[in-house]
């Protein structure tokens, strides 16, 4: 069988996706990933193969855009902020014309991809399409190889919940004009459902019900490759992992890189070993550091976080479900919106804490260390994701 799968253009987006293609690698199928630039030095990192595609355009800046004007409403309107409910109970036109708006990067993406992706699956004929649910090129790739289509998510699903994005149960009414006109082209079905199935690596206490098709498998943390220094399997008391992700800042500016803050609210906590877990462009915002503090470069978190009794962290989806595998409570200053919900969902679970600033960040620190309720919660989620199908399972079910 050839799998083609199409990841969203943030390597984030694709790490969880790598368990899964590992598995139907090793089970003889032939596996390789499209995608563009942002993301092809992390798909050869991982050992498989990559087609470059959509070079003619970058969603960054758009995406950029979108995120400042966001905060920008926010400060000007503090009382008129929406839930996710409220905002999928948007009448047609209204969820239209914001869909527009804020998927504007995607579609963009979707139009440079589609050429490259066309001539590929007509050369090669995947016989199926695993795609990240941003990647919005993958009904074309999968209508023109007349082969099903899976999605593939990375956390909560709270681009369902908002039901603003074609694939992930949008309705055609408020599909944007520039992707409507992409999926006619091609012949793609306009129906709300684009996809066959879920795969979805979030265990169900952290996601959103109600997921059509959904087919859960079990999260095995992929962070990319990296060495295993000696002193991470040192027995090791009140150590805390303190990471901001690895596109965050790229994402939403320096000015939320929140690390210099937090370190310093931390030097009132006594007795802790603290492990600050970024990438080299984040290193060089860093100021200097406590001798207690050890700063580690490219250093992946689930060979770290086994050893730490909690990790401070921005509230990303791969953060929180290494941190949930890993069974180790989290304590989260989440600020771009995919953040929060994800913040929310480890808070619900009973695995975490979530603040809004970091002003309380050192008295909320030594509450969780100290509270065995979180340390339970946080070991039940772990339990909960090694009851979910493996990789290679979920791999043996979507051959047959």
């Amino acid at each position: 069988m050839r799998v083609l799968f199409l990841p969203w253009s943030q390597p984030t987006h694709y790490m969880p996706m790598v368990p899964l293609a590992w598995a139907l690698r090793a089970a003889g199928h032939d596996v390789r990933v499209a995608a563009q630039e942002h993301t092809a030095e992390a798909v050869r990192r991982s050992g498989l193969t990559v087609r470059t595609i959509g070079a003619g355009y970058d969603y960054l800046e758009g995406f950029q855009r979108l995120h400042e004007e966001a905060l920008r409403h926010q400060r000007e309107n503090p009382g008129r902020a929406k839930t996710l409910d409220q905002r999928g109970d948007m009448p047609p036109e209204q969820r239209r014309k914001l869909m527009e708006a804020r998927s504007a990067p995607f579609v963009k993406t979707a139009e440079a991809m589609a050429p490259d992706l066309v001539a590929l699956v007509e050369d090669w004929r995947p016989d199926l399409v695993i795609a990240n649910p941003f990647a919005m090129a993958a009904p074309v790739a999968a209508t023109v190889a007349k082969a099903p289509l899976i999605t593939h998510l990375t956390g909560p699903a709270f681009e369902r919940k908002m039901g603003l994005f074609p694939m992930s149960g949008a309705t055609p009414d408020v599909w944007p004009g520039d992707l409507r006109r992409l999926y006619d082209e091609h012949g793609v079905e306009p129906v709300a459902e684009l996809a066959d199935a879920v795969v979805d690596p979030c265990p169900q206490s952290l996601q959103f019900p109600g997921i059509p098709n959904r087919r859960p498998i079990r999260f095995v943390p992929y962070n990319g490759p990296g060495p295993a220094p000696a002193w991470i399997d040192a027995p090791a008391t009140r150590r805390v992992c303190l990471t901001w992700g690895t596109t965050t800042t790229g994402l939403a500016g320096t000015d939320g890189f929140l690390v210099p803050r937090i370190l310093s609210a931390l030097e009132a906590v006594d007795d802790l070993e603290i492990v600050v877990a970024v990438t080299a462009a984040d290193r060089a915002l860093l100021p200097g550091l406590p001798q207690r503090v050890r700063v580690v470069e490219g250093l992946p978190l689930h060979l770290l976080l086994p050893s730490c009794s909690l990790v401070i962290h921005q509230g990303g989806s791969g953060t929180a479900l290494t941190a949930a595998a890993c069974g180790v409570p989290q304590l989260m200053v989440a600020g771009m919106p995919d953040q929060v919900v994800t913040a929310n969902m480890v808070v619900k679970a009973g695995a975490g804490v979530s603040l809004e600033s970091v002003d309380a960040i050192a008295e909320a620190t030594r509450a969780v260390l100290g509270d065995a309720a979180l340390r339970s919660g946080a070991r039940d989620l772990r339990a909960e994701i090694d009851r979910q199908p493996t990789p290679a399972e979920v791999a043996t079910e979507i051959a047959r």
